[in-house]
């Protein structure tokens, strides 16, 4: 029985974590058995999941695209999804979303939480495509708050959210930690590209709204990438949305991206609206020894200052405590299923 997930060319530590956490909390029991796979930790529930003659599906959630066209056949056996917008999209009853799989962190002796003294603190946590084109290291220095990089080893950016007083989080597996550390968050934004639908698909089953902060770009090639999105498809932050018009949302995306015109359209306006321009600006930028990002890291940094100060949410410890003990039968009946 073999682990699926996401795994980025240069590392993300909420999809990383899938590397080691399964044989922790289960020692032994995976091994490399591409015949039966178990969907994991992330949004990994669409058609590029391979094939299997037996998949069970715990704590996976749907966000991008369609699930594989044998999904809910014999060979399929949902212990549970992420939340319940995954739940609504793939037709699933209510029973069968709990909350995020990472959650489980807070069962390891390794990353058992620790008392609000022993925590020291504000740290910012990007969403891994926020280091693609954005300053956000000169924008926490000018804020006094501590840069975690995302694409750093899973158990080190754990660490530093289990240790912090605050968590800033733009990456939502940030937030999910710092819940299951018992850790206070502030949900931001540092793009359109922050998924709506997959905040609300977790905040929902830690009975938590979804009011994030929004942070603006860090830099102008950031803020010109940020206004390309809604052309070729990658804008997801929906403010001030509820869950009805986000799954309405994430219906019609999906049937416009499933059109056979869509692959080639996507890729020109993409190379169009964002390759090009971001070629050029950085191009110009070091050929004259320009920083035109001053303004951008000012104006970030003003409003990261103010997150600093708010006191974050946090789930009711009965609810998460609830969800935790589901989470762990759900673990329990997956171990027999071999």
């Amino acid at each position: 029985m073999k682990i699926y997930y996401y795994k980025s060319a240069h590392g993300n530590f909420g999809d990383d974590l899938n590397a080691w956490i399964w044989d922790a909390l289960l020692p032994g029991f995976f091994d490399d058995n591409e015949d039966v796979r178990v969907s994991g930790i992330g949004t990994i529930i669409t058609s590029a999941m391979p094939p299997a003659k037996k998949w069970y599906v715990f704590s996976s959630g749907v966000g991008y695209g369609y699930p594989p066209a044998s999904f809910g056949d014999s060979s399929w056996e949902t212990l549970c999804v992420r939340g319940p917008l995954s739940a609504e999209i793939l037709g699933l009853p209510k029973d069968k979303f709990i909350t995020d799989g990472a959650a489980l962190l807070n069962t390891l002796a390794e990353f058992k939480p620790l008392s609000e003294a022993e925590r020291k603190g504000v740290i910012f946590v990007p969403h891994h495509h926020a280091l693609v084109t954005g300053q956000w290291e000169k924008v926490c220095q000018q804020a006094g708050v501590e840069f975690v990089n995302p694409q750093s080893d899973a158990k080190t950016v754990i660490q530093k959210i289990r240790n912090a007083k605050l968590v800033l989080a733009d990456a939502m597996h940030a937030a999910i930690i710092a819940d299951a550390m018992r850790v206070p968050w502030v949900p931001l934004i540092t793009s359109s590209q922050i998924n709506t639908f997959k905040w609300l698909d977790w905040t929902q089953t830690i009975n938590l709204p979804y009011r994030p902060t929004v942070l603006g770009s860090s830099s102008l090639r950031e803020y010109l990438r940020d206004k390309s999105l809604y052309i070729y498809g990658e804008k997801y932050f929906l403010p001030g949305s509820d869950v009805e018009f986000a799954v309405k949302y994430f219906k019609g995306q999906r049937e416009l991206k499933n059109k056979k015109w869509w692959g080639g359209y996507q890729e020109l306006t993409q190379l169009v609206t964002h390759r090009v321009p971001n070629k050029g600006i950085k191009t110009i930028e070091g050929l004259f020894n320009l920083d035109l990002n001053e303004r951008f890291i000012n104006n970030a940094s003003n409003v990261l200052t103010h997150a600093k100060s708010q006191p974050g949410f946090l789930s009711n410890d009965i609810r998460f405590n609830s969800n935790l003990e589901r989470l762990l039968n759900g673990m329990d009946r997956l171990s027999k299923c071999k």
